[in-house]
């Protein structure tokens, strides 16, 4: 989510040594922590809540706080589906957290209302931005980057890939080995996986973000764009959009329920392929403890349209602080901690979020194929239009896709509908 080239992510990093914390220099001039007194106090954290994740982050809060024991990390874990209208109303009374785990599509929004504060470099021990940047891969910092101004450090940095159910191809006499790699080999597959209520590709439903994610690689991948941030007009009535509308309209099932939606269906082997992050590697088990990676299910990269040129779809995750945070200078001291290259390769481990650090490839934990499928498809990864109006935006692509998917409006219709609400969300 950046102006800077997206065809540019992750190419030529080197790795770089992060055994140690950076040094924490300069002070934020909070009266709870500072360079002179070291990180002190309470730092509240609001994050959303991940099974594998929020068992990982609290033994990362104890040891943290073993290690410097004049802190009190405070988590609070919300539901995703609640997290942006619970800190918006937190923004508005002026009683934000001081540390946020924030959904780098809403960024936009949060530093043109001058929620969060810009990324200090000096708590990081570096002269500026561009040093502490080298610490990390090439472009971890495009999605976090509004205004060329940088806001927060990346977690959860990913590019969608396909998941599959190996167990569900050899039932269906599809080579597990051999998944698809098109888009057209995707609705072939899904002929012979759909008997019943068992389904091939089910899309994540309900969800601004993954209306976006699961959309681009189709719209893109033809040549299209959702937005013209340019123009600010909208793309669905178009023949790409069109195209890909109807395409997303054929797949999967709308009436299937699960409580964490095609994550819980893929889970228990209802549906037999999803779009999805690399965090799915230890999601699936946290579901259903028999799914086993590479063996039940598996992970190739996101397919492209035949003929065309690939497209994936990627977002990030980033710890932000915010602009009237009590105790800015220990929020950044434990984000500075939680970034060194033990951290990220446990997080991973244990996770399968993503930080960002140079080298992080080349760490144990990312010897996996995910690992391996997610650092090939990132230099055709996009990050989708930065708005400060994407949350109304997305909501109006979430309402087209689902009407096209329920079948409660043609293609044609849904497509007309978005670009109009496009036209006066942006105008």
């Amino acid at each position: 989510m950046s102006d800077i080239p997206r065809r540019d992510l992750l190419r030529g990093a080197a790795l770089l040594s992060l055994a140690t914390p950076l040094a924490a220099c300069g002070s934020s001039g909070a009266p709870a922590g500072s360079k002179e007194s070291g990180p002190q106090g309470t730092v509240n954290v609001w994050m959303h809540e991940e099974q594998a994740n929020t068992k990982y982050f609290n033994a990362k809060i104890t040891e943290y706080q073993r290690q410097f024991p004049k802190v009190t990390v405070k988590p609070l874990y919300i539901p995703i589906a609640n997290l942006d209208t619970k800190l918006s109303t937190a923004f508005t009374t002026g009683s934000p957290p001081d540390l946020i785990k924030v959904g780098a599509w809403t960024l936009a929004e949060r530093a043109s209302k001058g929620q969060v504060a810009p990324l200090p470099p000096a708590e990081f021990g570096a002269g500026s931005i561009d040093e502490l940047k080298t610490r990390f891969d090439t472009n971890a910092f495009a999605a976090l980057t509004y205004k060329d101004q940088v806001y927060g450090v990346p977690i959860d940095f990913n590019s969608v890939h396909l998941w599959y159910r190996r167990d569900r191809f050899e039932q269906a006499g599809l080579d597990p080995d051999k998944p698809p790699t098109t888009w057209e080999e995707v609705e072939e597959f899904n002929a012979k996986l759909t008997t019943g209520s068992q389904v091939g590709l089910q899309w994540q439903l309900a969800d601004n973000i993954w209306a976006m994610l699961n959309f681009i690689p189709l719209i893109n991948g033809l040549g299209g764009k959702i937005v013209d941030e340019n123009t600010g007009r909208g793309g669905l009535n178009t023949p790409a959009g069109l195209q890909a509308l109807e395409y997303y309209g054929r797949q999967g099932n709308p009436k299937l329920n699960d409580p964490v939606g095609a994550f819980g269906l893929f889970a228990k082997g209802t549906a037999a392929m999803l779009v999805s992050g690399r965090f799915t590697s230890s999601l699936i088990p946290a579901l259903n403890a028999k799914a086993e990676l590479g063996k039940t299910f598996d992970s190739t990269v996101v397919p492209n349209w035949a003929g065309k040129e690939k497209v994936a779809s990627g977002y990030s995750w980033g710890w932000m602080v915010a602009k009237k945070a009590k105790n800015p200078y220990t929020a950044w001291h434990f984000v500075n901690w939680l970034s060194t290259s033990e951290h990220v390769d446990q997080q991973l481990a244990a996770t399968g979020l993503v930080t960002p650090a140079a080298g992080w490839q080349k760490l144990p934990s990312a010897r996996d194929k995910a690992s391996q499928q997610l650092e090939e498809q990132l230099p055709y990864t996009d990050f989708g239009p930065v708005l400060p109006q994407w949350t109304e935006t997305m909501k109006a692509l979430l309402d087209a896709l689902e009407s096209v998917i329920h079948k409660q409006r043609s293609a044609q219709e849904a497509a007309a509908a978005f670009d109009a609400a496009v036209g006066r969300i942006l105008k």
